[in-house]
């Protein structure tokens, strides 16, 4: 179409035109020409943009030719109708170049960047029309009117561009890296071409800001002396619709292209802070010093700095702006005022000079502040990372309180260090404020003081719009200069973690062997692995083994590179499937954990998921493999996870595999099944097999055992076995489970009974969606009413109405200081000459100017401090709240919640509730108290200005209505976008050493960020381009009103109107323009913002535990029981862990006497730990009671329940940083001697660690975050000790032994004999040595939930039924029955004695 326009053109040029025109115009054709010819490639583009580009500049030449002679009032026009037609066609092929969709250019994305591969469509920002790229953003239309009529999804947002590929940017951050240098000036080598665009259209929007503001002038000017005119008035009324419009089209591509480069920063720097844990070891310098608070990975300090920092990154862009825009902004003001004003201006300009280094000042004492902010931001949100991540220990120790307590003391040390932050800032935007006021009024009252000339109304009221511009540079130079000191120190942070990430150093590729190499798992760690030399055999089973603490998993760890070498050589070969002794899965379903991002193949995946066993607890499980396992594997058991992470081991194409103690979690029956099927079959024939284990088969298997003790081998055998089995039992073994394959994803049918397996921990997966829940968002509207709600935490309804009614009596005085200015140009002379002679006295007036200023920055003073003080209190009140709420919250909740979207809650929504949405409510409501009082003013003197005004601000307000709607849903989806990268971060940190270990896996976990990055950015993107969209609407009604007053002022030009109340009208109404637009932002950007208000309320009103704890009994259970207190009874239980859950506990019936040892035992999900669960009240009974000492636990407070009445040593032994006086009493409830005596107790179990290794436990020893300094023994006796300082008196032991040695276990036992005297011991036990050897008193055998036998050691080996059984399944069967036997004896002889 452009090129038959063009054609046409050329005739009408040839015929009617000068030469030199017709051979533009046929320039202009041959390249639409040659256009057509190319190919694509960069010459057809070429092509089109030069073409377009001439008809633009042809165009506005023509209507300069034709329309400049109209403009003026002395000139004749002198153009004809050709030029007329000529203009008309010139502008019709500018007007089709610029409206018609642009060829869109695929760039080719990174290797691997596939994240958005079913995207077939490019996004219509690449290929929608000049038009609507530069001015109208037309292309998000649809997005709005789909947004009005409903909530939106992701899949309604625009695609995500080609160019803003994550991997692609990635990759550009790499290669800029290797140029060196700090972030900050890498980050501007990458993304300098929007620097320079961002440049460009800053340095455009502060010249065309003066457009208005001049017209007005010279609006002014002619209403005032219209004889002396030369130009028409209408020029000025068109130019204050063009010049806003123009400044509009400017500032938008600034804030278009400012926050596709914020954008484009949170792409580089979370992925690079991602990819540099992953390369990194663990532990930052700080390990270096052992002293309180120290860290041992820099894992603490990532949530804040995806968070927090790199959003103090993004809110810093803006110093291009300053630096641009605000300085050449300035100097067009100041040549402006002094052509009105004369050398009084650059009085006022030097004042202006002089008080400018003061924000500077405050700036650099605020950047000190936030320094200190975000020390404390970092403690918070580690900590409470910490605690959430290991919250089942928190509940089952009933520690809600005392964490609460540590996390609001944290909070309140960080928001004492926000008010001053918040302080100074409030004095910052004082002197933002402070500036141009005083400037003003210094060059005004030098003026009249010193010139003897009167103050006339086109001057004052210019200059009032000028230092009023001005004033929001300022304010804007204060925000930024703000946001400056805290990216600047975010920066350096950022800048510290890259710097101080110690690479990690994988050991050449080669067989796993160990030359005279001495390891450290941290450099200050006092132990160490030493003089390791050891040739691993490949192809077979090598064994380690040792006492607890003996160095067995640093082994593993020190092969796989995760520790420090510092003398002698390691070879390992490039890809290992490691499973450590601590389960490590992901948020997604079992067979995705089992996978790993391996092809799925049917039948190797059959043979592995039944040679782990994990065919029976499919069948149970609603959606067989496709069940989900929530965070951490949360709602699976113990022995379920490890077996599953077993599992992906085997299933690996690794032909090494290391394995840490992965039969510990698993009782005798399944151990030996696993066993059997797994190490003993085909499925590991030609693999490398490293296996940490005191299990006897696999050392009697093993070709080779290492046996370690204190760090250093003790024993090398070699002995000549190999991982094989013949071709026989393959082929019969293969044959056997054909039949199995078919029930891996089976789902029962109601009523079908699921085999005799069901597992304890299924109860938060039957009757409920099989996958992690999706994140709630509020569909609609933000309610009118949650924005009173927030007033009310200011501190109640008198803080509320307070901060009201100092918004409005602000605007009153800054309404005063326009109103008294028309007033004092009113009164002054007409002309200069009848000053002396006037009885006019502008020291009066100027008096009561500056007294009104004064007033004012008073007011707006302390209204800044009344609502930084009561978002102060919101959040802090929130944050209280929030915290109470998910501490009290019930497991379940966490089930289907990941913590990385309560991380999010105390991360962004936090930070916003700290510092972003009091100062968008306290500016909405000044720019709506604004508006309606502006609207008074104009409507005052000129009533009909109100028409117009109603009917444009109308059409203002639906625009913005209509934006809003969209926004809100946009907004969510950005909130809950965020989520899966805190979960991502968390899951991968926790999984490093698992993931490492893979070739491929490090890569393959960064494209699935770089996929999470890339949803996250497509909605960012959508948000900031809505906002793009609405504000060049609601400048265009601006415009159009500011236009309007000027047509009303020249057309009240003949009425007795002074020109001061004109001159005070049109500047309220050009000021009217930008109220309606920072109004509507205003409330935009505060609807968008209260959605951290809404999400943070949400999590803040979860309903706990127990609502009615309050009525409950609040026992002391020494006060109100007897001193033999302890008896526990089951009656008719019927236990399920969810509603509509099936039971896992059925009419189960127990009395357990006062101070007996229950041992309790069974084959996995047989509900043992649904037993000990139940006397928690972690589950639901539907039928019968358990009572202590005949009280029903339903009847007793949770916290007291679990604090005081019963105790539980849980499997997984979880310690938290801080000190070991802190891990045994967090409440600070008993003395040190107390402390010390059960610290000395368990520390004399550890009689195979070095010495050096006993004297470190003490009260006062540092513990890093998850007892990571410690082996994970260790922290199993430490999580003994914390149960021997309570006086409960029962005793709940889940699997307390599982991770320690068989001496060690014995020890332990012995500990606690002494200790539990007199105390009910309920234990869940594996190792059946330890059940037979004299400890407990009776033996329960579990079954499909019922008790199946009850009575001592021997009294069940006597028996033969399912207890004989399970010692025949051990192969030690003779070894323990003697073992029972001579416990008994022994333990009868005691009581002899002693009787």
């Amino acid at each position: 179409m452009s090129l038959a326009i063009a054609f046409s053109l050329s005739i009408v040029a040839f015929t009617v035109t000068l030469p030199a025109d017709a051979g533009l115009l046929a320039y202009m054709l041959f390249l639409a020409i040659v256009r057509l010819i190319c190919g694509e490639g960069p010459a057809r583009t070429r092509c089109y943009h030069h073409v377009n580009l001439l008809a633009v500049v042809a165009t506005m030449l023509s209507a300069l030719q034709v329309l400049l002679p109209s403009i003026l009032l002395m000139s004749r026009p002198t153009s004809s109708i050709t030029d007329s037609v000529k203009l008309f066609f010139e502008a019709a092929t500018a007007f089709v170049a610029f409206i018609k969709p642009r060829p869109h250019q695929r760039k080719d994305r990174t290797a691997g960047d596939d994240e958005n591969k079913e995207e077939t469509r490019p996004s219509p920002e690449e290929t929608c029309s000049w038009l609507s790229y530069y001015c109208s953003y037309e292309w998000l239309t649809y997005l709005i009117f789909r947004g009005c009529r409903r909530d939106l999804c992701m899949n309604d947002l625009p695609p995500l561009p080609d160019y803003d590929a994550p991997l692609l940017w990635l990759e550009r951050m790499m290669t800029q890296r290797l140029r060196r240098g700090k972030t900050f000036i890498t980050l501007c080598r990458v993304l300098k071409a929007d620097i320079k665009v961002m440049i460009f259209w800053s340095l455009a929007t502060s010249i065309t800001e003066y457009i208005a503001p001049f017209a007005m002038y010279r609006l002014l000017g002619f209403l005032e002396n219209p004889r002396d005119v030369i130009v028409h008035p209408f020029l000025w009324i068109t130019l204050l619709l063009g010049g806003p419009m123009a400044r509009s089209i400017s500032y938008q591509q600034y804030i278009f292209t400012s926050t596709r480069l914020l954008v484009r920063v949170d792409v580089l720097l979370i992925q690079e802070i991602y990819q540099t844990a992953l390369r990194s070891y663990q532990f930052s310098e700080q390990d270096n010093h052992m002293e309180k608070g120290a860290e041992t990975s820099n894992r603490r300090d990532m949530t804040t700095l995806v968070s927090y920092d790199v959003d103090a990154i993004d809110s810093a862009r803006d110093i291009f702006y300053v630096a641009t825009a605000g300085t050449l902004s300035t100097l067009i003001a100041m040549i402006f005022l002094y052509h009105m004003l004369g050398w009084p201006s650059t009085i006022g300009v030097l004042t202006l000079v002089l008080l400018t280094p003061l924000p500077a000042l405050l700036s650099r004492r605020m950047s000190h502040i936030q320094q200190t902010v975000l020390r404390a931001t970092d403690a918070r949100i580690s900590t409470i990372s910490e605690y959430l991540h290991s919250i089942r220990t928190v509940k089952y120790l009933g520690w809600e309180t005392a964490v609460e307590k540590k996390v609001n003391d944290i909070r309140a040390i960080e928001q004492k260090r926000l008010w001053k932050r918040n302080f100074h800032s409030a004095t910052i935007s004082l002197a933002g404020d402070l500036l141009p006021l005083v400037t003003l009024l210094v060059m005004f009252s030098v003026f009249v003081l010193f010139t003897n000339q009167p103050l006339r109304a086109p001057a004052a009221f210019t200059s009032l719009t000028i230092v009023e511009t001005l004033r929001s540079q300022f304010v804007w130079l204060s925000n930024v200069s703000r946001w400056a000191a805290q990216g600047i120190e975010s920066l350096r942070r950022v800048d510290h973690f890259l710097e101080s990430a110690v690479e990690l150093k994988r050991h050449p590729a080669g067989p796993p062997m160990f030359n005279n190499a001495t390891f450290r798992r941290t450099p200050a760690a006092d132990f160490k692995l030493q003089n390791l030399s050891i040739t691993f055999r490949e192809k077979t089973l090598n064994v380690v083994t040792g006492h607890t603490g003996s160095g067995k998993s640093s082994l593993l760890l020190s092969l796989l590179g995760e520790t420090i070498l510092e003398v002698g050589s390691a070879s390992c070969p490039s890809d290992v499937a490691y499973v450590p002794q601590t389960a490590w899965l992901q948020n997604d379903s079992i067979r995705q954990n089992i996978l790993f991002y391996s092809p799925f193949n049917k039948a190797r995946y059959d043979s592995v998921i039944d040679a782990c066993a994990l065919l029976p607890d499919f069948r149970t499980f609603p959606s067989g493999d496709q069940t989900h396992v929530g965070e951490q594997g949360s709602s699976l058991s113990g022995g379920q996870r490890q077996r599953i992470s077993l599992a992906r081991a085997i299933y690996s194409c690794s032909e090494t595999l290391l394995l840490d103690d992965v039969f510990s979690a698993l009782d005798t029956h399944t151990t030996n099944l696993v066993y059997e099927r797994c190490f003993q079959s085909d499925l590991l024939v030609g693999r490398t097999v490293i296996l940490v284990t005191n299990l006897p088969a696999a050392i009697q298997d093993a070709s080779l055992i290492i046996s370690m003790q204190h760090g250093a081998v003790e024993e090398v055998i070699e002995a000549k076995k190999q991982l094989k089995i013949s071709l026989k039992v393959a082929i019969e073994e293969m044959e056997s489970r054909k039949d199995l394959a078919s029930q891996v994803t089976a789902i029962p049918e109601e009523g079908q009974e699921s085999g005799n397996v069901p597992s304890e921990h299924i109860f938060l997966l039957q009757n409920s969606p099989q996958q992690i829940q999706m994140e709630f968002t509020a569909e609609g509207r933000i309610p009118r009413t949650l924005v009173w709600k927030y007033l009310l935490l200011f501190g109640g309804i008198p803080h509320a109405l307070l901060a009201i009614i100092s918004a409005l009596v602000v605007q009153i005085a800054f309404f005063s200081i326009t109103y008294w200015l028309s007033v004092w140009t009113s009164s002054s002379p007409k002309d200069n000459s009848a000053v002396e002679t006037s009885s006019h006295n502008p020291i009066f007036y100027l008096s009561i100017y500056c007294g009104t200023v004064l007033i004012f920055l008073a007011l707006q003073f302390t209204n800044n401090l009344i609502y930084q003080a009561g978002g102060w209190r919101a959040a802090r009140t929130l944050h209280t709240r929030m915290l109470s709420s998910l501490l009290h919250a019930p497991l379940s909740f966490y089930t289907f919640n990941p913590i990385g979207r309560c991380l999010n809650r105390f991360g962004l929504d936090t930070q916003s509730l700290d510092t972003v949405l009091v100062d968008w409510l306290r500016q909405t409501l000044d720019n709506g108290l604004r508006f309606f009082l502006r609207i008074l003013g104009v409507a005052s003197i000129m009533p009909i200005f109100a028409v117009p005004a109603a009917v444009i601000c109308s059409l203002g307000f639906a625009v913005g209505e209509m934006y809003t709607r969209a926004q809100v849903s946009v907004k969510r989806l950005c909130a809950v976008s965020y989520s899966p990268i805190v979960t991502h971060f968390g899951d991968t940190l926790a999984g490093l050493s698992i993931i490492r270990a893979r070739t491929a896996h490090p890569g393959i976990f960064q494209s699935i960020l770089a996929s999470y990055v890339a949803e996250r950015t497509r909605a960012c993107e959508a948000q900031y381009n809505l906002n793009r969209w609405v504000s060049v609407r609601s400048d265009l009604c601006a415009a159009a009103v500011s236009m309007a007053a000027g047509a009303v002022a020249l057309w009240k030009s003949d009425s007795s109107v002074s020109p001061g109340l004109i001159g005070f009208s049109l500047a309220n109404a050009i000021g009217l323009s930008q109220t309606i637009l920072t109004l509507v932002r205003n409330m935009n950007e505060l609807e968008v913002e209260m959605n951290s208000f809404q999400r943070v309320s949400e999590y803040a009103d979860i309903v706990p535990e127990d609502a009615s704890d309050g009525r409950r009994l609040n026992l002391d259970s020494e006060r109100v029981l007897p001193p033999s207190a302890g008896k526990i009874e089951f009656r008719n239980v019927t236990a399920k862990y969810t509603e509509a859950g099936r039971p896992v506990l059925s009419d189960l019936t127990l009395s357990i006497r006062s101070g007996t040892r229950l041992a309790v035992v069974g084959r996995t999900g047989s509900g043992k730990s649904t037993l000990a669960l139940s006397l928690l009240r972690f589950t639901q009974l539907s039928k019968g009671r358990i009572t202590i000492d005949d009280i029903s636990i339903q009847d007793i407070n949770l916290q007291t329940l679990r604090r005081d009445l019963v105790t539980m040593i849980p499997q997984d032994a979880i310690l938290f940083e801080g000190s070991i006086r802190e891990n045994l009493d967090p409440f600070g409830s008993h003395s040190d001697a107390e402390l010390q005596i059960a610290l000395d107790a368990c520390s004399s179990i550890s009689t195979s660690l070095p010495d050096t290794t006993n004297q470190l436990l003490r009260l006062g020893t540092i513990i890093h975050p998850h007892g990571a300094n410690l082996s994970h023994g260790q922290c199993q006796i430490l999580s003994l000790a914390r149960a021997l300082v309570r006086r409960s008196k029962i005793m709940l032991l889940d699997e307390s032994t599982a991770s320690v040695d068989i001496a060690t276990e014995a020890r332990m036992q012995d500990i606690m004999d002494k200790q539990f005297r007199g105390r009910t011991v309920v234990a869940i036990c594996h190792r059946l040595r330890g059940v037979v050897g004299g400890f407990f008193d009776q033996v329960l055998v579990l079954g499909n939930g019922e008790v199946m036998e009850l009575g001592t050691p021997l009294e069940l080996i006597a028996k033969k039924g399912l207890f004989w059984d399970m010692l025949e399944a051990t192969g030690e069967r003779d070894e323990l029955v003697k073992v029972a036997e001579e416990a008994t004896a022994l333990v009868a002889k005691t009581v002899d004695s002693n009787g």
